[in-house]
This record gives C-alpha cells, structure tokens and sequence, in this order.
C-alpha cells in the first residue's frame, strides 16, 4: 500500500506477512535531524522513526570516533 498526503487521517485495516492489523491511523512524521518524511500507518511511522534514531546515534558515534583518532 501506498499513501500520500491526502490519506493523513484516514483508518485502515490491512494484512500482511505479520498478522492483519486494524484501525490504523495513517499519519506522517518526520526525522527531526535529516527531514527524510514518512507517511503511512501508525505502526510503521514508530519503526521509521526509531531507525532513523538508530542510525543517527551510529552516524554521530562514528563521527566522534574520528575525531577522537
């Protein structure tokens, strides 16, 4: 499934690999550090973001790394 802007509100049931999900609020949220935008059910928003977290702690862990070297 693909969404935009215009489904921002909207509740969806779907199904996949995982199990059938109901009820999801189609949301958009965004990375506070890169901008990089997501839209989509809530579920996904939250592994959105915390990748983006994630990978972010790495990036600046290696970046102090190299400056430290």
């Amino acid at each position: 499934m693909v969404f935009s802007e215009e489904n921002l509100g909207e509740v969806v049931s779907y199904d996949n690999d995982e199990g059938r999900f109901e009820d999801e609020r189609i949301v958009m949220v965004f990375c506070r550090i890169c901008g990089a935008r997501f839209i989509g059910p809530i579920r996904n928003a939250g592994g959105f973001l915390g990748a983006h977290e994630m990978f972010h702690q790495w990036e600046f862990s290696n970046m102090v790394s190299e400056m430290e070297a």
